[in-house]
């Protein structure tokens, strides 16, 4: 999965909204700017081509590694992962995985993220947040660390957080 000694941010698809795309790989560049990363985009979708697309125009789309969305090694690709950017959909398990998350702020990231504990949240749209927010947790190691064995506790509340998760919809992002 992309470069083993460099730092990943993996995103999670189904990549299918275009601002979305659009506001990853800006953000992406971003993070980029200020500290040697890698993005792996992990899923398909309609707007996958637009992340790597816009990466590039911004000038960091060598940094950015495509995978597809094999179900078998989905652990796996988690478990490399220094930070994971997720919607709802794959959100928990991101979380019982034991990944620190950013996620943008909706009814169920709300309920599932406990900001500094287990990821931080930004608004969707708001590029400057969400880069803020990969930056913090990538370059913090204790925070990191901390948001990493939270994370894997919420595999003891999974019964209690699918319910909710079900109750309030999922959006992915």
């Amino acid at each position: 999965m992309g470069l083993p000694d460099l730092p990943s941010i993996l995103a999670m698809g189904p990549f299918e909204d275009r601002l979305d795309a659009e506001d990853l790989a800006e953000a992406f560049a971003e993070v980029r700017r200020r500290s040697a990363v890698q993005l792996i985009l992990f899923g398909t979708g309609r707007q996958r081509s637009t992340v790597v697309r816009c990466a590039f125009a911004h000038g960091v789309g060598s940094d950015v590694h495509l995978l597809g969305s094999d179900p078998a090694g989905w652990s796996d690709v988690v478990a490399a992962a220094d930070v994971v950017i997720s919607g709802t959909m794959s959100l928990l398990d991101v979380l019982s995985a034991g990944r620190p998350v950013v996620a943008p702020i909706d009814p169920t990231t709300t309920r599932l993220v406990l900001p500094t504990s287990t990821g931080l949240l930004y608004r969707r749209g708001h590029v400057n947040a969400m880069a803020a927010a990969l930056l913090r947790i990538l370059t913090n190691s204790t925070l990191r660390h901390g948001m990493t064995c939270r994370a894997s506790a919420v595999t003891c509340r999974r019964p209690l957080l699918t319910r909710l998760q079900s109750t309030h919809g999922s959006h992915d992002a």
